[in-house]
């Protein structure tokens, strides 16, 4: 198994010569099986250039099915639908999964973004067939003939959820977006500024935390948020994202072999990321854990150990 990133970057896409060399566009992951199935996590505006890539590989067959996995519908997260080429070419099947309480309303979400005030091509005008699946953390599913994926509830305003996914005997997890589970508990409201959590709330924050560290046990390579540098994560610990020390603190001990870090600010200059690197690099080996930062059309091998099978 395989992954290429596309888009690296979260909140919204900053190209520029700043960010030339970490990449400027927003969540976008492409995860490519030993036999070359191909599924998309997320649909950030990296999701133009891979779609450009695939209708290459796609030419003028009209079979091809595509299967975008959707972390949430935050605006950096699904901003590359209208542009994804292959949706463009008749014949062509894309299957977008999310967490939704019901197909219906994830089809009037991903609609929406195409209305007449905001893109000239409606969806319905589309040539390719949309389905919608509704995803449920703690139930796994499969996406024939390669993948089976396992979602994990995240924190994160109006909800989120990460997936594992095994494929080629060896796994991979992906989680972005979330906050720790410890000072913020998100609900379906926007926080203005932290809330300190109830007992109940940390007894939710507490199972949170223990389903996530259950689907991270013995994942060869996990993609985590981690948006924010320490000092930045105390001016917004209610903005429902993590910093490398949150992530490097859950995959401590936990098997987990190699974290890239993801879903970086836009703030973060080639400058910045530089000094990430050369710090959590350090922090990484002090642990156990190699880390490595996403960068865009960076493509990593998964699989390096054997799977042992633990997870949700």
């Amino acid at each position: 198994m395989q992954v290429t990133f596309w888009g690296v970057r979260g909140s919204y896409p900053v190209p520029g010569p700043d960010t030339v060399r970490y990449g400027g566009h927003t969540s976008c992951v492409e995860v490519r099986s030993d036999e070359g199935a191909c599924l998309i996590l997320d649909a950030g505006t990296g999701l133009r250039a891979l779609g450009q890539r695939l209708a290459e590989e796609q030419g003028t067959s009209p079979s091809w099915q595509y299967h975008v996995i959707l972390s949430h519908v935050h605006w950096d997260h699904i901003q590359g639908l209208p542009f994804f080429q292959p949706a463009y070419m008749p014949g062509t099947r894309i299957a977008i999964y999310a967490l939704r309480a019901a197909a219906d309303e994830l089809h009037k979400v991903i609609g929406g973004i195409t209305r007449h005030e905001f893109f000239p091509v409606p969806l319905e005008a589309v040539p390719a067939d949309f389905e919608f699946h509704e995803v449920t953390p703690g139930k796994g599913f499969a996406i024939p003939p390669d993948f089976e994926i396992a979602p994990v509830a995240l924190n994160h305003p109006f909800g989120a959820v990460g997936y594992r996914v095994r494929c080629d005997g060896t796994s991979l997890a992906y989680i972005s977006d979330t906050a720790p589970f410890d000072r913020v508990l998100h609900k379906q409201h926007f926080l203005a500024s932290p809330e300190e959590p109830s007992e109940e709330d940390r007894r939710v924050l507490d199972a949170m935390r223990a389903d996530l560290v259950s689907a991270l046990r013995g994942t060869d390579t996990v993609i985590f948020d981690t948006h924010f540098l320490p000092e930045e994560f105390e001016k917004f610990p209610h903005w429902g994202h993590s910093t490398p020390d949150h992530a490097l603190d859950l995959m401590t001990g936990i098997g987990v072999r190699r974290l890239v870090l993801y879903h970086h600010a836009p703030s973060h200059s080639d400058k910045v990321m530089d000094s990430i690197e050369d710090t959590y690099r350090r922090k990484g080996n002090e642990r156990g854990v190699q880390v490595v930062v996403a960068r865009e059309r960076m493509s990593l091998q998964i699989g390096q150990v054997t799977d042992p099978g633990v997870g949700p």
